[in-house]
């Protein structure tokens, strides 16, 4: 009881906090460093921690990231052609979609790879379409606002058999 009335607990727990404090302020910054280290500071001095704008942490991420593998764009293509789209973060299912001088034609799959093959498993042999400009899009369904399309030439050589 002697203790509490010169205030020893009290001391003693000041003591512990002001040893602790440099350690609960350093676990806190590397937390915080790590999940934003551009933006993340903490004064050496004061050991504030600063966040200037949390407007870029609170934007909508960019989504599946996906892009053509085997064609660019406007490239003029004949005989076979395998066309793919490789998916950096999407592994949903994905339709395919071609326009040009013919009806729009469609291709469904369900995952990986995603392989534009009309009437194969391995590629797509032209000289089943007629010549022209095309556009070719590639649908996440889970995310068809990612949604990327490219565009290209048919020009298959017609020969004349005599």
């Amino acid at each position: 009881m002697d203790a509490l009335k010169h205030g020893w607990i009290g001391l003693a727990l000041f003591c512990a906090a002001l040893v602790l404090m440099p350690a609960l302020v350093f676990g806190y910054n590397k937390d915080v460093s790590r999940a934003d280290e551009d933006r993340a500071t903490v004064s050496p001095t004061t050991g504030v921690v600063d966040l200037p704008s949390t407007r870029a942490a609170l934007a909508p991420s960019p989504g599946p990231t996906l892009a053509f593998v085997g064609i660019q764009p406007n490239e003029p293509i004949s005989g076979f052609k395998r066309i793919e789209v490789e998916s950096f973060t999407y592994s949903g299912p994905l339709t395919w979609v071609l326009n040009g001088p013919i009806e729009p034609y469609e291709i469904n799959l369900g995952g990986p790879p995603y392989v534009f093959a009309p009437g194969s498993d391995q590629g797509w042999q032209t000289r089943g379409v007629a010549n022209g400009q095309y556009t070719l899009a590639a649908v996440p369904v889970r995310e068809p606002g990612m949604t990327i399309s490219i565009s290209f030439t048919v020009s298959n050589q017609t020969g004349v058999s005599g």
